[in-house]
């Protein structure tokens, strides 16, 4: 059977994000996300995701005539079979006969999946078990299955509800208007997740907080929300070489409950605060349905569990075994709806889910941007001995290999990799290649034959979803990919999985003894993981990294590139942190009253270690020194750079 999968069906009116597309032929599957081959962003302007759609047809080498089963997410509402009809027959040759033919052959071959449904399937298939529970919560589905939060069992190849509710009002909902306070797009939660760290929980705050919470089984995490106005269009986010239409449509913070209550505080104090009550709400929430089911297996799916954090204390929840897919956002629901669809007739587990999905190129196809970009290159007789000695020498590669992954983690197909052993590491691709925030923790890769002997627990996790416990024996020997607090997103790699990333790491490892490459996804800020060789190449001249190491080419940036000479300086962590407490002074300019302005600086002094005084009319006397905000933001960064070691 040869299935077909869109998301976002493309006739419904609302505004989504992550386009995604999946082809099924026999055994073969094809999965991957518009933005990374568009390169943009929460990108709500398209109709479909026809691109990363052709790919997948590309890939497998199918035609749009020859699939036997479209699949749609449900609609929200009644869609002429016309427009099907000029869908099929003209956008994709799909369909050959005429309107009056359409409805038998429309009937026969286009399903309907519905949104939580397509999130239980992907997660449920995509794990080895024949049976288990299944957990899915996200932001609230979408108009046309409006379920939040939705618990049953699989067995049997079904899929038994045993408890859903619906609306935008759950826990995941929570979670982005706790990311908004600190002024980070509501879809950025992993910046929340990362800056908690470095926070500690507020007793009061959390008290405050955590009464507009309510947990019950039936209707899952609820949260009382309130936003009191609305923000206006920012058109200083709009850029030409990348566009994100959450950050241009919202301005962050907005007036919402949960800035009103955390205005004076802190922002990585907020964060490591809400982060807390999260992870408690749903841990106690997956307690309770431990006793509604008999299954020792669960699998978690939606966009709530892209929390790495979140997913660690999950696997002490009380059940045997925990799986949570590659794409557990609305990234991975063209897949979910194409497995259901597939698994219809029968299911036989196997194994877990491949990540490596998404397109490939041919040694001819690279070869040919190589040249077309006249590029000076290699072709090493060892690649991954070279790569390998130029990473212990502290170079950044690009490693562009195989077929790309599937979902928001990069697996050593399209990866920037680096020696793990040196901070400077970390600091260098945050601060100065990626240019992305400095709290941002990176993951270990690490062979599945050693990765025991470096975590607490033992779970294997080929997708990087999960933080690990660090043994603190192996900490010191790999800083760059240990975050602040301990932990570390661990990325095991399999031979069998990834057979030359596998062997790019134990030639490090036969180097210098230690099994771990650092791993962070292949992009510039402010665009998806790219996909193409020309986009490789076009981050490499950027100086994105040292190295290009692509198919079977190798690349310096050093001999393609003529620089002027430029100072490169990465700040400290501590630094950082403090100069981040300090730009949150601006959220004064428009929310919050005098006295929890004064209350700010009271904890914004003992931070960074200069007095603060908020005089009349949100003026601030720093020592002798009076300033409007933005005034003394300037004056006290520029006092803390100059002392900082």
């Amino acid at each position: 059977m040869i299935i077909a999968s869109l998301y976002p069906c493309p006739f419904d009116i609302q505004d989504r994000h992550e386009f995604n597309a999946s082809v099924i032929n026999g055994d073969q599957i094809f999965s991957y996300e518009e933005g990374k081959v568009t390169t943009v962003k929460n990108d709500g302007t398209l109709k479909f995701p026809e691109r990363s759609l052709m790919l997948g047809f590309k890939e497998l080498n199918v035609l749009p005539d020859q699939v036997d089963k479209w699949v749609f997410p449900t609609p929200h509402s009644d869609i002429k079979l016309k427009d099907y009809f000029m869908f099929f027959k003209w956008f994709f040759k799909a369909y050959t006969g005429d309107l009056d033919e359409f409805q038998v052959w429309f009937d026969k071959h286009v399903v309907f999946v519905d949104h939580q449904l397509s999130h239980a399937s992907l997660a449920a298939y995509g794990s080895k078990f024949s049976d288990s529970a299944f957990l899915c919560m996200d932001g609230g589905g979408d108009f046309g299955d409006p379920r939040g939060y939705v618990f049953g069992e699989f067995e049997d190849n079904n899929f038994n509800v045993k408890y859903e509710s619906t609306g935008i009002d759950g826990i995941a909902n929570f979670h982005s208007f706790l990311t908004d306070s600190l002024g980070f797009s509501g879809d950025d939660n992993g910046k929340t997740s990362g800056l908690a760290s470095y926070g500690k929980v507020l007793p009061n705050l959390k008290e405050e907080i955590s009464r507009l919470v309510t947990i019950t089984k039936e209707d899952g995490v609820k949260f009382k929300r309130k936003r009191f106005n609305t923000t206006k269009i920012n058109l200083e986010k709009v850029r030409v070489d990348s566009y994100d239409r959450t950050k241009i449509f919202s301005q962050f913070p907005s007036d919402t409950n949960v800035l009103k209550m955390s205005i004076e505080y802190l922002p990585h104090d907020i964060a490591a605060t809400g982060e807390e009550i999260l992870q408690e709400s749903v841990l106690k929430l997956v307690r309770m349905l431990r006793n509604e089911t008999s299954k020792n297996n669960i699998v978690f799916s939606g966009g709530l569990f892209q929390n790495v954090s979140l997913n660690k204390a999950l696997l002490n929840a009380g059940f045997e075994n925990v799986y949570i897919p590659p794409a557990p956002s609305d990234s991975g629901l063209s897949l979910g709806a194409a497995l259901f669809v597939k698994n219809q007739d029968g299911f036989k587990p196997n194994k877990t889910l491949s990540a490596f999905l998404g397109p490939s190129f041919s040694d001819t196809q690279v070869k040919e941007v190589l040249d077309r970009y006249r590029l000076i290159y290699s072709k090493p007789s060892n690649m991954v001995r070279e790569v390998a000695k130029k990473i212990s020498e502290g170079k950044t590669i690009g490693w562009f290999q195989g077929k790309a992954e599937f979902g928001p983690r990069s697996l050593g197909s399209r990866s920037l990799v680096a020696d793990p052993r040196n901070m400077k590491s970390k600091e260098k691709i945050n601060q100065l290649l990626k240019k992305r925030d400095w709290f941002m923790p990176y993951a270990p890769s690490i062979l599945e034959e050693d990765y025991m002997a470096w975590v607490e627990q033992s779970h294997y996790s080929p997708y990087m979803q999960i933080a690990f416990d660090m043994k603190p024996s192996m900490i010191e020997k790999v800083p760059s990919a240990v975050h602040v607090d301990g932990t570390s997103r661990v990325h095991v790699v399999k031979k069998s999985e990834n057979k030359i990333y596998w062997e790019l790491i134990n030639e490090f490892k036969k180097l210098t003894g230690i099994p771990v490459l650092l791993n962070t996804s292949f992009n510039r800020h402010g665009i998806s993981t790219i996909s193409s060789p020309r986009q490789a190449v076009e981050h490499l001249l950027e100086g994105c990294m040292d190295y290009l190491a692509i198919d079977n080419y190798l690349i310096a940036f050093k001999d393609n590139r003529i620089v002027g000479d430029r100072k490169e300086i990465s700040e400290s962590e501590s630094l950082l942190l403090k100069l981040g407490s300090v730009d949150r002074l601006s959220v004064f300019k428009k929310f919050g009253t005098e006295v929890q302005m004064l209350k700010y600086l009271n904890h914004l002094s003992k931070l960074i270690g200069i007095k603060l005084e908020l005089i009349e009319h949100r003026k601030i006397k720093i020592q002798n020194t009076i300033n409007e905000i933005s005034e003394a933001q300037r004056i006290i960064a520029s006092k803390l750079k100059k002392e900082a070691p």
